[in-house]
């Protein structure tokens, strides 16, 4: 256990990396079973990507107690973002398909493809039948022409010229590429077993390295929710406003993005409560009360892991904040009130996120893997190469404005990328690889910059 001390006038602040302590406990934090367990129990859950287990956190009976509902509470959210970046949980087989309502659904990158072949038959007004028909590719066509597809169509088996003439028109028709855009979807909000899964990962995170925070009294009310459903979700759900906002932070420093889920736990002595706040895939935020009457110092335990499947333990930071003067405001809470607000403001939420970052999240996934395929052709940067970066940004900002339902002035965007990063790249870093700290900054600060040029209106057309 590593620990630094920072001291200014008034408050003495101490980071620690924790090590693991979930062998001290001998016992279910739950039920009191004996440790450890036949099976082991993710910490984060696996259908986020989690894939570290441990068996000396909860016995088998409590962790199968989960699996039916709890655990497939955020599915709705994680099954988005994974489908999006393309990347899967331990428990998928491959890249989560979204399903939408009508006869489409969303394949990995979020490509808008057909259930099944479309075919649109309009009758003219010389009672005519003019057909329209839809496949996700030309080789799906075709076997569509010599299978029983077209003969089902017809209605008897097509003539050989028939045939013929239809593969003629479909090798000479153009591909209609469809980007990820805001898509109706069925859903389900279960608040209350999103909370106990909330709940529940937190709890495994205190365990995994503060064990003796999950067997106190203090977290009794809490341990009942998660595992025993006792008492009302609202008195635990709350919304907090965090004044050290740790996992944001450890992604921009870190560049974790949505590989990762977090856990942050703040012990607050001026509120007086214990606040475990969870990050799934950097994109949904729930929070709990871990524990009430809390009496000592300030404090912040921050855990992460990675969703690549290396089934490395998650890491931690503890800070202390030793106060001499005042009391450390570390975070403002706001409990839930009236049931018709609470799922207006829910319901607002996944709207949000499924209706724009959704689709905003696959245009980004895709913007990194052409930057990356870009890397790989060029090891130097020079002028051509850096107009081709040039281009991949602008095409991004295309795409944002047809999902934001807005206008981009395509000249003002290449103004600004060119002002906050790509003079300067084509001045002073030409001939330097694309790995090259300096480069990457500069690419990476002029993308930002010129987001929020987007998001204030300033690349606006007109």
């Amino acid at each position: 256990m590593n620990a630094k001390i920072l001291e200014t006038e008034n408050v003495t602040v101490s980071f620690e990396k924790l090590s693991r302590r979930a062998s001290e406990l001998k016992n279910c934090f739950y039920c009191g079973a004996s440790l450890p367990a036949i099976s082991g129990e993710h910490i984060f859950n696996s259908s986020w990507g989690g894939s570290y287990k441990d068996k000396n956190l909860i016995c088998c009976q409590c962790n199968f107690s989960f699996s039916n509902s709890t655990d497939k509470a955020f599915i709705i959210y994680v099954q988005a973002v994974m489908n999006s970046w393309v990347f899967k949980g331990q428990r998928h087989q491959e890249v989560p398909k979204i399903v939408l309502e009508n006869e489409y659904f969303l394949d990995q990158g979020a490509k808008l493809k057909l259930k099944q072949p479309l075919i649109e038959d309009e009758i003219l007004p010389d009672e005519s039948i003019k057909s329209r028909l839809t496949f996700n590719s030309k080789s799906e066509a075709k076997r569509w022409i010599e299978g029983d597809g077209m003969a089902t169509w017809l209605g008897r088996l097509p003539l050989a010229e028939e045939q013929e003439k239809l593969k003629k028109i479909i090798i000479e028709t153009q591909l209609d590429r469809t980007d990820a855009k805001p898509q109706p979807i069925s859903y389900q909000l279960n608040l209350r077993e999103q909370y106990r899964s909330t709940a529940h990962t937190i709890l495994k995170c205190l365990g995994f390295f503060l064990p003796e925070w999950v067997q106190g009294d203090l977290t009794k009310p809490i341990r009942e929710f998660a595992r025993y459903d006792k008492g009302d979700w609202r008195t635990f759900a709350i919304e907090t406003k965090e004044l050290f906002p740790v996992a944001e932070e450890a992604t921009r420093i870190l560049g974790l993005g949505v590989h990762h889920n977090s856990v942050e736990v703040y012990w607050n002595s001026s509120t007086k409560i214990v606040v475990g706040v969870l990050t799934i895939l950097n994109r949904l935020k729930r929070s709990v009360v871990i524990a009430q009457d809390y009496s000592g110092l300030d404090s912040i335990l921050y855990v992460v892991e990675g969703t690549h499947g290396s089934k490395k333990p998650p890491i931690s930071v503890f800070t202390e904040f030793a106060q001499k003067q005042f009391s450390l405001p570390l975070l403002s809470v706001q409990y839930f009130s009236s049931p018709n607000n609470i799922y207006q403001y829910f319901h607002d939420e996944l709207q949000v996120l499924m209706g724009i970052y959704y689709p905003i999240d696959a245009m980004t996934a895709r913007l990194i893997q052409k930057i990356e395929k870009n890397n790989k052709k060029n090891l130097k940067l020079d002028q051509v190469s850096l107009e081709e970066y040039l281009n991949l940004f602008l095409s991004f900002f295309l795409d944002l404005a047809k999902v934001a339902s807005t206008s981009v002035d395509m000249t003002k965007a290449r103004s600004k990328l060119i002002e906050y990063g790509f003079a300067n790249l084509a001045h002073q870093h030409v001939g330097k690889l694309y790995t090259d700290p300096d480069v990457e900054s500069l690419m990476t600060l002029a993308f930002e910059r010129t987001v929020k040029d987007f998001h204030a209106e300033v690349l606006n057309a007109g």
